[in-house]
């Protein structure tokens, strides 16, 4: 008589019936079923997990740059008095912050329209636009300051004499941008006055504060003034400004060894034997 295998366990010298093999055998599928199920959907995590790199470090803000550190030259304290030249060009304190916001705020000019040009042949000229922008810290009279940067850019000794150009103040976009800021702030945007050159992140030349319509001016030195101008303290404004507008307008620096300077010579560092002018055409006639 021939003997029925046992099946599963067939040869190990267990028997047992029939249908009682077929429910284990199917049990143990089942269990073996959910139990590779289990390991095959366990085994990617594992893997991400140990393969994966760790997670980066918060990094600084990129935008977040520490600002460039900068020597400035004393400031002697300013302990005169102020008179009406200083009340005309704005300033209403002798107290000069080193160092303001970095922001800037424009000087109203409400209560302008198109500022009038001095020289009845100044509106056969080409119009400059310019605004006046004052660093948020620094505390001036606006209008007096409007009026008198305006005044000096009309007068008939400056750029815009015998009708060459016609300057009209704004407060929107600007081929001039008169800028009062603290020394601070002039060192670091435009650290050799406005034909500085610095290079960008990719190594090109960055435009120079001219180049951008800036005429930078230290509020110290508009209340100050400048040592070769003693206390001709008007003159070396108007110096100030007729400089900087120069080389916004595409005038290049020049030189002095003796004589009277051209208003393009840098005026604050030339030989004693050089006298200042302030104005691009000082022989012509005085306006007012």
């Amino acid at each position: 008589m021939t003997r029925r295998s046992g099946g599963l366990f067939a040869g190990r010298g267990i028997a047992l019936p029939g249908w009682r093999v077929t429910l284990i055998a199917v049990v143990l599928c089942f269990a073996v079923g959910l139990g590779a199920g289990w390991v095959t959907g366990q085994v990617p995590g594992w893997y991400r997990a140990w393969s994966a790199d760790p997670e980066p470090s918060a990094s600084p803000n990129a935008s977040e740059t520490p600002e460039p550190e900068v020597s400035l030259p004393a400031m002697e304290p300013i302990t005169r008095a102020l008179d009406e030249d200083d009340a005309a060009a704005g300033i209403v304190t002798t107290t000069v912050p080193e160092r303001g916001a970095g922001t800037f705020s424009t000087a109203s000019t409400a209560s302008r329209t198109a500022a009038p040009s001095v020289s009845p042949d100044a509106a056969d000229g080409p119009t400059r636009y310019v605004r006046i922008d004052v660093e948020d810290g620094v505390t001036v009279d606006e209008d007096a300051l409007v009026d008198h940067v305006m005044a000096t850019l009309q007068d008939e000794r400056g750029w815009g004499s015998a009708g060459r150009l016609q300057f009209v103040v704004t407060d929107g976009a600007a081929d001039v941008q008169v800028v009062l800021a603290t020394p601070y702030t002039i060192a670091t945007r435009c650290p050799d006055g406005a034909e500085a050159t610095a290079d960008d992140a990719d190594g090109s030349p960055e435009p120079t504060c001219a180049e951008q319509g800036i005429v930078p001016v230290s509020i110290y030195d508009w209340t100050a003034g400048l040592d070769r101008y003693g206390k001709n303290r008007n003159g070396a404004r108007a110096y100030l400004l007729n400089h900087g507008v120069g080389l916004v307008l595409g005038e290049e620096e020049a030189t002095c060894t003796s004589g009277v300077a051209s208003v393009m010579v840098d005026q604050t560092d030339m030989p004693k034997a050089c006298k200042t002018s302030a104005w691009p055409f000082p022989g012509a006639a005085k306006s007012g």
